[in-house]
């Protein structure tokens, strides 16, 4: 999360590949393919990080890689699908997130446990994030779009606390509480990198009761 799943068009193509269900052989190829969009993608994002985004080309990664440029756009669609490849997957986290809220909670409650649900899940991606973050902090266009990818997670969160608060659609409250747990989590994210003596959970729920404390 810089201080910020797979591509539409790569899903499709990897689709169209797939062996029958009815192959014995389909988990096999399954998980190859998996294993190699991998390798590519840490190739890739190692020369991102040497050279720059912008100076790689996707001639220059599957060369490193030795693939064929059909294999790298079947795996991630584009250049940028490299770097977000996550969205999809955070996407459906922050929506199983909001659903799992129990609107019979008074407000504070339940906008703690969201707080603790998006935390253990950042906390178990950090690796994948940290990747990312030295590439997409010194590229401004990518890091616009980890702010749109936000921006995107942030309302996927406040949709599913509407439904489950049986809201049409989100509030001023809702929309409200959604906003408030991203700011506690990117606050939350700076001083666990800054340190890493305690969990980012940790550290967000300290960040979370601060904001409380001012608000009283």
């Amino acid at each position: 999360m810089a201080d910020g799943s797979k591509s539409i068009a790569r899903g499709a193509a990897e689709d169209a590949d797939a062996v029958p269900s009815g192959s014995p052989h389909a988990p096999g190829r399954v998980g190859k393919r998996e294993e190699s969009r991998r390798r590519v993608e840490r190739v890739a994002l190692s020369m991102f990080a040497r050279h720059g985004f912008d100076a790689v080309t996707v001639e220059d990664v599957c060369a490193e890689a030795r693939i064929a440029p059909a294999t790298f756009y079947r795996y991630f669609g584009s250049k940028e699908g490299v770097i977000f490849g996550y969205e999809e997957g955070f996407l459906v986290a922050a929506a199983e997130i909001g659903a799992s809220v129990d609107p019979r909670l008074p407000t504070v409650e339940q906008v703690s446990g969201v707080v603790r649900s998006c935390a253990r899940f950042f906390e178990q991606q950090s690796d994948m994030l940290a990747l990312r973050d030295d590439i997409v902090l010194v590229n401004e266009a990518l890091l616009q779009r980890t702010f749109a990818v936000q921006r995107r997670f942030e309302s996927r969160l406040a949709e599913a606390l509407a439904g489950r608060r049986q809201e049409a659609e989100p509030s001023i409250g809702t929309l409200l509480d959604a906003a408030v747990c991203l700011a506690v989590l990117r606050l939350g994210v700076r001083a666990w990198r800054r340190g890493r003596d305690s969990s980012l959970h940790d550290h967000a729920l300290v960040t979370y009761e601060s904001l409380r404390s001012r608000l009283r």
